[in-house]
């Protein structure tokens, strides 16, 4: 059998070829673009989550502070506090009672804790729900003869 060189030449000119070096290489680079975009995928979930979390944080902190200006302030002095109507685009409840402020969001608990005082909504209340998109007068007032505590009503 005789081999014609020149025609097998012609043919990989025209045709083209590819050596097995290129075609590992080729593989290897296929195989580990979707494992990058993987990794790259759950590093932005978890940017995200921790951006929900730390807007969250900011609000019950933000609160915590306005209560202990209120209650450092004395008898008489008030703040108007204008609750956002979503935590990173999302429904929240934020709850606050004697010793702290809590924010629930996306099933987490996140509480800030605050000087114990009275709290109440009106006459009887010691858990206060503030809901969002509503203002809300946060005032320190006189409770009995010894005492101030904080009152909080929507407006």
């Amino acid at each position: 059998m005789i081999i014609n060189m020149e025609s097998i030449n012609n043919y990989m000119d025209k045709n083209g070829w590819v050596s097995v070096d290129f075609m590992i290489a080729f593989m290897i680079i296929i195989l580990t673009i979707p494992s990058i975009t993987s990794i790259i995928n759950d590093r932005v979930d978890t940017a995200n989550s921790i951006r929900e979390i730390a807007e969250a944080k900011i609000l019950e902190e933000n609160v915590a502070g306005i209560i202990e200006m209120v209650y450092s302030g004395g008898q008489g002095c008030s703040y108007m506090l204008k609750m956002p109507s979503k935590i990173a685009n999302k429904s929240y409840c934020l709850k606050i009672n004697s010793t702290g402020v809590y924010v629930m969001f996306k099933n987490n608990i996140g509480m800030v804790f605050i000087t114990p005082m009275k709290i109440t909504k009106g006459k009887y209340y010691s858990n206060i729900l503030l809901e969002p998109n509503k203002t809300y007068n946060i005032s320190n007032i006189k409770f009995g003869d010894n005492y101030n505590g904080i009152i909080i009503k929507e407006i």
